[in-house]
């Protein structure tokens, strides 16, 4: 039995054609369980970058809290503000006080300034652990010029915004 070109053709193309129809099917058929890994497997992306996100949240805020502790525990700010504090006659007279030690203790909290503007530590961190402590020196210091601004602009700024100015009333308008 001999077959001709034409049918050996024939038979090529039917058996290429039901390959390929299988090979749709199947191919068909896997599209929704790879659909379904992907979506899987983007889930699994985004879960693990808001894990990232939150681990470096939680590192900023201890981060923030050990900066702020350092006000406690750190023996040279604790010999400065004790200084600090014999020398005001116990925080009446300011006028007497070292510079230096103002200084000292200013730079350590226009540090946390420069920190919360870099996005290195947490504001609200800050503000509930040291923020009455802030305003004190500040006011006393900063604002009552005993202490030269210029170089506290961080620390001036953090003020500033927790305690912003109000607003001026605008001026009535009369008619004539």
């Amino acid at each position: 039995m001999c077959m001709s070109a034409e049918w050996v053709t024939a038979i090529a193309t039917a058996l290429l054609f039901a390959v390929t129809a299988i090979l749709a099917f199947a191919a068909w058929k896997q599209l929704p369980m790879i659909a379904g890994q992907v979506r899987a497997l983007a889930e699994q992306i985004r879960l693990s970058r808001e894990a990232e996100a939150n681990a470096e949240r939680r590192q900023r805020e201890w981060e923030t809290v050990r900066a702020c502790e350092r006000y406690d525990v750190d023996p040279v700010l604790e010999a400065v503000t004790s200084r600090i504090h014999a020398s005001s006659n116990k925080g009446t007279d300011y006028s007497t006080v070292e510079k230096r030690d103002l200084i000292c203790l200013l730079n350590y909290f226009d540090g946390l300034a420069v920190g919360i503007e870099q996005g290195l530590y947490i504001e609200g961190i800050v503000r509930d652990h040291l923020g009455l402590i802030i305003d004190k020196l500040v006011q006393r210091f900063l604002i009552a010029n005993l202490v030269e601004k210029q170089g506290y602009d961080n620390l001036l700024r953090l003020y500033d915004r927790w305690h912003p100015k109000p607003a001026t009333p605008p001026t009535a308008y009369t008619s004539r």
